[in-house]
């Protein structure tokens, strides 16, 4: 009986400690807003992140990015989707948006090519937005 109740309390034991350890330093898996992310982007370049924000401005020419705003305009990310997640819809634009996706570091120089805009320098939203990071969506949705 007593080995018995042993295991039984070494179970739930085992069990708490596999749900507690998984919510103490995991941050992939619940949502940041995008000061916090910009913030820590350095120790989560590479990983699945989860970001919310305010959506500002999506790409006219390809529909292809999307740009979430921080605190204040100075804090803005790009979010990028692919041909699986096809095109941001534009009426996502003044809206709380949640993007799912791997955060990308760029390796940023002289040379590298700017997607549109006159004379190949971006739009200017892209042009303020964060150079060094962006996101590589995989989904996204309305919030609001």
């Amino acid at each position: 009986m007593n080995r018995t109740r042993f295991f039984f309390q070494l179970l739930v034991l085992s069990v708490m400690l596999l749900l507690f350890a998984d919510c103490a330093g995991n941050n992939r898996n619940r949502p940041m807003n995008v000061d916090e992310l910009l913030m820590n982007a350095a120790s989560l370049a590479g990983e699945s992140v989860i970001v919310e924000g305010l959506c500002t401005h999506v790409c006219t020419k390809s529909g292809m990015k999307l740009f979430l705003r921080g605190t204040d305009d100075t804090k803005m990310i790009r979010a990028e989707s692919g041909s699986t997640l096809g095109k941001f819809d534009p009426a996502i634009v003044d809206k709380h948006v949640q993007v799912r996706g791997k955060l990308v570091e760029e390796q940023i120089s002289d040379n590298t090519p700017a997607s549109h805009g006159e004379e190949g320098k971006g739009c200017e939203t892209e042009q303020a937005a964060e150079k060094v990071y962006h996101i590589a969506a995989t989904s996204y949705q309305m919030i609001d």
